[in-house]
């Protein structure tokens, strides 16, 4: 198994080694705008927010894979998770806000042991929508997640799952040998219980991780050769 940047003691997992790159090259000479430079453009500089609506939460860095994409370098050896004593905080603080979703990710935010804690309670002071960004190998993983899709539904939690690719090879090169099979295998488990069904209100969005320096398609292609392939 592949070990993350912080485990191998990668100088790309050290903040200053990124703030150095972010200061040099195409950040410093000018030839990348800058992010104000680009809302100034569109006259709404400086940008002003309205109210939360969506509160994203990261519930620690562990993942059940280790992707060679992943920005917060999630892996099974990074221990770092949300402790219950913080996700009581955030309960308190939801008691006292507009906020109407509350947006779960990680590392693998299912692989937090007070999980479903946390989401059960979030659903007894009045959060309606909840988002769980699932890397979908996770329902595979061991046995005690074999029963996420039914949590889900239960709760009626929007599934917005990691995808890289259409293609076997493709998404194994970016997140590990076996990953599509399991992914595949982990989408008709959701597919069983009503997500991504015809008249389901069950909602199931995948999420194109491109391999390069480019955008993804067309959205309406891509579910077309998805939906064929498999």
């Amino acid at each position: 198994m592949l070990k993350s940047l912080h485990a191998t003691d990668n100088p790309l997992s050290k903040t200053e080694k990124q703030l150095e790159i972010l200061s040099n090259g195409i950040f410093k000479n000018g030839s990348l705008p800058t992010f104000a430079e680009q809302i100034n453009k569109t006259n709404q500089f400086p940008l002003k927010p309205n109210k939360i609506e969506i509160l994203q939460i990261n519930v620690g860095y562990m993942c059940n894979q280790v992707c060679a994409h992943c920005h917060v370098d999630a892996g099974p050896d990074r221990k770092e998770i949300m402790t219950v004593e913080t996700m009581q905080q955030i309960l308190e603080v939801l008691k006292t806000t507009e906020v109407n979703t509350l947006d779960l990710t990680g590392g693998a935010p299912e692989m937090n042991p007070n999980f479903r804690w946390f989401v059960e309670e979030a659903s007894k002071i009045g959060v309606k929508d909840f988002i769980v960004r699932s890397n979908l190998t996770i329902i595979r993983a061991n046995k005690k997640y074999h029963d996420l899709p039914e949590f889900f539904k239960k709760h009626n939690i929007h599934v917005v799952s990691s995808m890289p690719h259409w293609t076997k090879g493709k998404t194994d090169k970016q997140r590990g040998d076996g990953v599509f099979d399991k992914s595949i295998k982990a989408l008709q488990e959701l597919n069983a219980v009503g997500y991504g069904m015809p008249g389901s209100d069950l909602k199931l969005d995948l999420v194109y991780n491109p391999s390069g320096a480019f955008l993804p398609g067309d959205q309406a292609a891509m579910e077309k050769i998805l939906k064929s392939s498999n």
